[in-house]
């Protein structure tokens, strides 16, 4: 406790604020410009750069491996969530409110275009897109109208579990049996990957839900041990703040949809699941064919190297043999034999005697035409060398190419659905 104590810093006693009074609907259990005055919020504004840092992430995923289209527009939403939620809370005024609560509305409503509309004729889709623009105008329309958060949030919860349990659905009446007709032996594997990537996003985002209705709920209590603790340690009793971490973390429900959306076409072994439940973030990414067109760049790097080093070499021969071809034969000329070691021995102290190590080079004497050949020798020597290594770099640079072509072919033919 001492330590805790040491480390306390104090809140602000003013309450006033760059922003000025409030005027949204809401107000959450961090009181307001209690850490700095240019921030109504802090700690409910910062946990949103949890939105800012995986909706990043994942619109660069997408738009690396081209994934389906639609899901372009909902990580755009994803981020406009967080942008929406850190400009309410840093100002708690009611447009602000406005620009984090809707968004949240239109961008649960493209997942669900997205689950909904899935392998549906063109006609299709376009009734499932006017239904969602409908219950997206709805919703507005009449939350500023009434301007009552409850609606906000249930409406926001139906949608979302409309769209959950539609993927749900889909998995075990659509994705299943077609794993088990062209993959029956990894068919399980997939389906119990793809369960536990959604169970946990589910998981995390009720969890989430839980401590935002415990900071509702247990407000005052927890501001009461929020004065008593201070900061930094204060920060961990802002529920709100962790809604934010963990509806973020619930990330994993879009990469689910990404996933579960490559599966359904059938490209489960051209693509991987990368990630290790509640230690990652997942992704989809392009198979091991990727890996393999690493390894061969760097490969060619290497085998680019070694063939620069034995042209040097060659080269060095060559000359040196141009050179000695000029001298007459009767012309001592020396080769060196490496490194040998002289001892010299001084008596101490009786019992006792030192070895001094001498390294010194060592050279014998050839005779010019002996030396000629040995170069001549040298030279061809490195020449097959080259030669193997210019063939190793040739079949290396067709296997990157043949990779990056499959996985360029990969992509362009992954984006349709």
């Amino acid at each position: 406790m001492s330590f805790v104590r040491a480390l306390q810093i104090p809140y602000r006693e003013a309450r006033d604020g760059f922003w000025g009074e409030q005027t949204s609907t809401l107000n959450w259990c961090e009181e307001d410009y209690n850490i700095t005055f240019y921030c109504a919020e802090l700690v409910n504004t910062l946990t949103n750069l949890v939105f800012m840092w995986l909706g990043i992430k994942g619109l660069r995923n997408v738009l690396a491996y081209n994934h389906s289209w639609v899901f372009t527009p909902v990580y755009l939403g994803y981020l406009t969530v967080g942008l929406g939620s850190m400009a309410f809370h840093t100002t708690l005024k009611y447009e602000m409110q406005l620009a984090d609560e809707l968004p949240m509305i239109y961008t649960v409503c493209i997942m669900g275009f997205a689950a909904f509309s899935y392998r549906r004729s063109v006609k299709e889709q376009l009734l499932v897109a006017a239904c969602m623009i409908s219950i997206a105008v709805f919703v507005t329309v009449y939350y500023l109208h009434a301007k009552n958060p409850v609606f906000h949030q249930v409406a926001y919860g139906l949608l979302t579990a409309a769209t959950i349990f539609k993927g749900f659905y889909v998995m075990e009446h659509d994705l299943r049996p077609a794993l088990r007709k062209r993959n029956p032996a990894e068919c399980d594997k997939y389906m119990r990957e793809m369960w536990t990537l959604a169970l946990t996003g589910l998981f995390i985002f009720l969890a989430g839900f839980f401590l935002w209705n415990m900071d509702n709920i247990f407000c005052q209590h927890l501001t009461a041990t929020k004065q008593q603790l201070l900061l930094p340690w204060s920060v961990l009793l802002e529920g709100h703040g962790w809604w934010h971490v963990l509806t973020g973390l619930a990330y994993h429900m879009i990469l689910w949809r990404v996933w579960l959306t490559r599966c359904l076409d059938g490209s489960e072994k051209d693509f991987v699941l990368d990630w290790v439940p509640l230690r990652s973030i997942p992704q989809v990414l392009v198979r091991e064919i990727e890996s393999q067109a690493i390894a061969a760049q760097q490969q060619i790097s290497l085998v680019r190297t070694q063939i620069a080093a034995k042209q040097r070499e060659m080269r060095l021969a060559q000359l040196t043999r141009s050179e000695i071809s000029a001298l007459p034969n009767d012309t001592d000329v020396y080769e060196g034999v490496g490194k040998m070691y002289d001892s010299a021995f001084s008596k101490t102290p009786p019992r006792s005697s030192i070895m001094a190590n001498r390294r010194v080079s060592r050279f014998v004497a050839v005779p010019v035409p002996a030396m000629q050949d040995k170069l001549g020798e040298q030279i061809k020597t490195l020449e097959g060398e080259v030669e193997t290594m210019n063939k190793r770099l040739h079949y290396l640079e067709t296997t990157a190419k043949n990779s990056q072509d499959h996985i360029e072919k990969i992509i362009k033919g992954g984006g349709q659905s």
